[in-house]
């Protein structure tokens, strides 16, 4: 049977999700925090349970147990779910059959990060374009159409100003360039980054900004991962310095009317 875990103390459940190699400055910050829906198979000794964050679920725990596949199947359409193992992946290809999405992703190690040269490519901007760490101001006025993970997972302009950063580029007062923290954040956070209009692409404004909002990072004891969902995220990473791509998978439930 599955239930919602109702006690302030995560610890319990927490150490269910070690195994888990993949999204762990997006997991482990909102598990210390209390942030999120989380169920288990136990209030008193759980050994599997499901994070919810937004779109966001992690399964964590001993893929055989018999409650494993009704955690599953509680997860709604379009939920981005995925495990720490080949056991639970099983379990989710089994049940979802021909609904199931795949989101193709690549993590890549910030383990060789060299603060030089994060800061030289930070300069790399054309004059007419200006780099500057946002301000409460200039949050508020980010269009949350394309910074959906602000109202997401912080709320409010305010939450994201007290507990994210963010460094944007801007052309005419107008921000057309944007990297920030993807949900609040401990001493690890997950990188967010946006170029918003074509006309300003290609120009290395992404590589800029990225690059101020990780020496940022570096300077201050803070790890920026990265974890790409196409390739030009990936070559973008490789720029800034990471190493070592792993390829992995996220799933979703497709809607009924939506199979192939």
């Amino acid at each position: 049977m599955i239930v919602e875990w109702v006690s302030e103390d995560w610890t319990t459940v927490r150490s269910l999700f070690d195994a888990h190699k993949r999204a762990r400055a997006v997991i482990f910050p909102a598990l210390e925090q209390g942030r999120g829906q989380l169920w288990t198979n136990s209030l008193e000794s759980p050994t599997i349970a499901r994070l919810q964050l937004a779109m966001i679920n992690a399964l964590a725990g001993d893929s055989t147990s018999p409650d494993a596949q009704e955690i599953v199947r509680m997860i709604e359409p379009m939920r981005l779910v995925f495990g720490p193992d080949e056991g639970w992946t099983q379990i989710i290809k089994d049940l979802w059959g021909d609904r199931i999405g795949v989101q193709p992703r690549v993590l890549l190690s910030p383990k060789s990060l060299n603060l030089d040269h994060l800061l030289h490519l930070r300069e790399q901007i054309p004059s007419e374009y200006t780099l500057e760490r946002m301000d409460l101001e200039t949050i508020k006025g980010v269009d949350k159409r394309r910074a959906m993970h602000i109202p997401t997972f912080f709320g409010s302009s305010e939450e994201f100003f007290k507990m994210g950063i963010a460094y944007c580029i801007k052309y005419e007062d107008k921000i057309v360039s944007m990297a920030s923290t993807f949900t609040p954040f401990i001493d690890e956070f997950e990188i967010q980054v946006d170029t918003s209009d074509h006309e300003h692409r290609r120009r290395g404004l992404a590589t800029a900004v990225s690059a101020a909002l990780m020496s940022h990072a570096l300077e201050n004891g803070l790890v920026p991962h990265w974890d790409a969902a196409n390739e030009a995220s990936i070559e973008l990473a490789l720029k800034l310095g990471y190493t070592d791509p792993d390829r992995w998978e996220a799933y979703y439930l497709k809607p009924e009317d939506d199979t192939e």
